[in-house]
């Protein structure tokens, strides 16, 4: 069975590449986050006159029936010869669910492959300003307060060893107080490029020190998906 994984656009549907359109056209069984949001964007490709009509299986997996569903559906798709799967934006598994489908696959002797895609994180780095020599994502913190304080100090120690520019996925709803917490470990004066709805209509783009940024945050009503882009004072 070969499995191949395939990047979508994090917004602009005008960012979907030629191969990717090509495999999804020819694909019958094609795995997605949300169903939905597949078909949604199926239909905007095919107003565009990119794509017809859609003729594959769909199946989702996400992360509340990814343990119920797991089991039967790789038995049934390892009786197939090929299958694609997707997420609702950008590349499946970062930050997103298909990393166990992808490592029992591989268990079982599956092809895996790949059809890249943009991701939030690396637009986000080249747009921000910020140093891109070396970088960690960390995706999205722990809701938990007290296990995202000892996340960020950990962060901090291992900049002693290491300088790198930070990556964060978060809930523009969140930023305030994800934001007034940095502040509390991090140096005040730490650089921050913040991106919303990248590639989006709605985008919007702040950079300014962390102090700052924290300041547009609580005066501005910020919707939607944000990218968090940090570089610390000693960087």
């Amino acid at each position: 069975m070969k499995l191949t994984i395939v990047g979508l656009p994090i917004g602009n549907v005008e960012d979907i590449s030629e191969r990717v359109l090509r495999v999804l056209s020819e694909a019958k069984f094609i795995v997605c986050e949300d169903t939905r949001m597949f078909s949604n964007l199926w239909s905007k490709l095919t107003s565009l006159g990119k794509v017809n009509e859609k003729k594959a299986r769909l199946k989702f997996v996400n992360d509340f029936n990814e343990y119920r569903v797991l089991p039967s559906l790789l038995a049934e798709m390892n009786q197939l010869e090929e299958a694609v799967l997707v997420s609702d934006a950008g590349m499946p598994l970062i930050s997103d669910p298909g990393y166990k489908l992808v490592s029992e696959g591989l268990a079982l002797g599956w092809e895996i492959t790949v059809v890249p895609g943009p991701t939030a994180v690396s637009a986000a780095l080249a747009i921000s300003g910020l140093p891109t020599d070396k970088y960690l994502f960390v995706g999205f913190l722990p809701k938990k307060p007290g296990k995202r304080g000892e996340l960020l100090k950990s962060v901090q120690e291992m900049q002693k060893l290491i300088k790198f520019t930070l990556v964060f996925y978060e809930s523009a709803v969140r930023l305030n107080k994800i934001l007034t917490e940095m502040v509390a470990v991090f140096d005040d004066e730490a650089r921050v490029c913040l991106a919303l709805d990248l590639t989006k209509v709605s985008e919007n783009i702040f950079r300014g020190s962390m102090v700052e940024v924290l300041e547009i945050v609580k005066t501005k009503k910020l919707k939607g998906e944000a990218t968090l882009v940090v570089s610390l004072a000693n960087n």
